[in-house]
């Protein structure tokens, strides 16, 4: 069973006007049937949530809808299809924030001094991947989408990369108490037509394509 969009480990999900979670969650599966959920708050199961209904997979795939968990966390999610599961730990319900721009968003302050991460501040880092957030957030080196310039195995050129976002997002969780996240998108020295939505369907080929794609990954919920 695979998670393809809107749940991963250490992940912010969006918080609604009422203070909770509805996150729409797809994968890949070959059982068929209802999709369970099982979320616990440490030890202690989430109320409501010891074998929650969230929605159906069929033909190799699955589409659910998980709603309900109160703004904060960490929880951690089970999904089940049949005999297939996945566990999600350390998900967070909060603010999510796109971090788009040129240079001055990816970051150009040198690392001696960066703020130290905070549990309750995540980015999601431009090699697609949930962490407590820390400079640099934009890891262009090994970025997935080609437009960046990345590879896999890039190397970190080190000494700058620090932003105003890891410092905006602990600003924002010490002001409201909120989980925040931070979705990575910018790209320094680069121009407005480079942002064009027009652009949107080369995807990860195009600056504002791999912005979309990020978003929509992430449940297409800011």
């Amino acid at each position: 069973m695979y998670v393809g969009t809107g749940l991963f480990e250490r992940i912010v999900l969006q918080r609604s006007s009422g203070g909770d979670c509805d996150a729409r969650i797809d994968g890949k599966c070959k059982a068929a049937g209802p999709v369970i959920a099982r979320v616990k708050q440490g030890k202690k199961t989430l109320r409501g949530f010891s074998a929650a209904k969230i929605g159906v997979a069929r033909k190799g795939k699955f589409s659910a809808r998980l709603r309900g968990l109160p703004t904060g966390g960490p929880y951690s999610v089970e999904l089940c299809v049949g005999d297939e599961a996945v566990l999600v730990k350390d998900v967070l319900v909060g603010d999510v924030w796109i971090v788009g721009g040129q240079s001055n968003m990816q970051g150009c302050g040198r690392r001696a001094g960066a703020l130290k991460g905070h549990r309750m501040v995540r980015a999601f880092y431009v090699h697609d991947r949930w962490d407590v957030a820390e400079d640099p957030i934009h890891n262009l080196w090994n970025a997935v989408d080609p437009i960046h310039g990345g590879t896999p195995d890039g190397e970190d050129p080190g000494e700058g990369g620090v932003g105003p976002a890891v410092s905006f997002g602990q600003t924002m969780f010490r002001e409201t108490g909120i989980p925040q996240g931070l979705i990575a998108c910018a790209h320094g020295g680069t121009s407005m037509a480079q942002w064009d939505p027009a652009l949107k369907n080369q995807r990860g080929h195009s600056l504002y394509g791999a912005t979309i794609r990020r978003f929509r990954k992430n449940g297409s919920k800011v």
